[in-house]
């Protein structure tokens, strides 16, 4: 059996205060309501990735017209094959949502959405778990050449199943933090626990264990706008006050910072992409100190899709009434950049 679905961070719609009289001096808030799905297709499982048992994930990340219709899709995250891209986008392509509403008035707004290809596999394979557990031995040791080894023969395997991948990157997570850099751990927790469907995958003691490294990481690489998405999915859970407490403190200075006229700078590169995404946090951006070329810059916010022909000598100021913004870069591979947000 196989299943190809989609999900998305869709908050269930709120019900409306009831009116009292203590209500009738009330100031009238301004009310925003983000899309959400009407009918949502079912993409098709590539035949392809089910004769090589294959599985994997897509995100998109997409805008949505007044009619509710998905326009500028683009594949920001994936694990698998490419062939999932294609299902996952014509799946998209044929779904139709509720638009973004503000004071009751439809408008474009950004949203995505998360499509699973897996098929009917119920966890690790016995070889997978054996080489696994002898990794995790081997970096809890110190002994980088046999966790090398290990690793390289889990990555070489053949295909992996989502179970399988997931619990591949919790090791490289763990061999990053002993012998590589905080881009690396951040990104093998990325692969690990960065999207919904992993909390069926991971133990939860396990999964919020890892939330709280990866939400420490995206702040000291100053991944503030990923930062609070990760806190607000940890803040879904049981969390003793001891754990969450010194969290907190660290949200209550990333706001300050999102409000204040201070500067910060993140490392862009384009590796061997045509696209380079970020989540911004703050209201204003240029782009500095650029190795090769960047040709277009495309905003999808909550309640705005800006396209913009890179300048190099601008700078960027966005509505503060837009955010959150998710900037994509559009430019060669191997492009290199400063993002300064301020």
């Amino acid at each position: 059996m196989v299943a190809a679905v989609a999900c998305g961070g869709e908050p269930a719609t709120p019900s409306p205060p009831t009116e009292s009289a203590a209500d009738t001096d009330a100031v009238e808030l301004e009310v925003y309501s983000r899309p959400h799905s009407v009918s949502r297709a079912t993409p098709t499982y590539p035949l392809t990735a089910v004769r090589n048992n294959k599985e994997g994930w897509v995100r998109l990340d997409f805008m949505v017209d007044t009619d509710g219709q998905p326009y500028e899709i683009v594949v920001t995250e994936s694990v698998g094959d490419e062939v999932f891209h294609d299902a996952a986008i014509r799946a998209l392509e044929k779904s139709r949502f509720e638009p973004a509403r503000f004071e009751g008035k439809p408008l474009d707004a950004g949203h995505h959405l998360y499509y699973h290809f897996e098929m009917d596999s119920s966890g690790a394979r016995a070889w997978f778990v054996r080489i696994y557990r002898a990794a995790m031995r081997a970096i809890g040791e110190g002994d980088q050449e046999k966790a090398d080894r290990l690793l390289e023969e889990l990555d070489s395997s053949g295909p992996l199943n989502l179970y399988e991948d997931a619990f591949l990157h919790v090791a490289k997570s763990g061999y990053y933090a002993t012998w590589g850099n905080e881009q690396q751990q951040l990104k093998a927790l990325d692969r690990a626990v960065g999207h919904r469907s992993a909390e069926k995958r991971v133990p939860e003691s396990l999964y919020t264990s890892l939330q709280r490294a990866r939400f420490l990481l995206q702040v000291k690489t100053q991944d503030f706008g990923r930062a609070i998405q990760t806190f607000e999915t940890l803040t879904e859970y049981t969390l003793d006050e001891d754990v969450l407490a010194p969290l907190r403190v660290v949200m209550g200075e990333l706001e300050t910072l999102r409000l204040d006229d201070r500067s910060y700078s993140v490392p862009g590169d384009f590796a061997d992409r045509y696209i380079w995404s970020y989540q911004l946090f703050k209201d204003e951006f240029f782009l500095a100190d650029v190795e090769g070329q960047i040709e277009e810059i495309k905003l999808r916010c909550a309640r705005k899709y800006v396209f913009l022909r890179f300048d190099p000598d601008l700078q960027y100021k966005i509505e503060r009434e837009y955010l959150p913004c998710h900037l994509q870069l559009v430019g060669d591979p191997g492009t290199t950049f400063r993002l300064i947000q301020s």
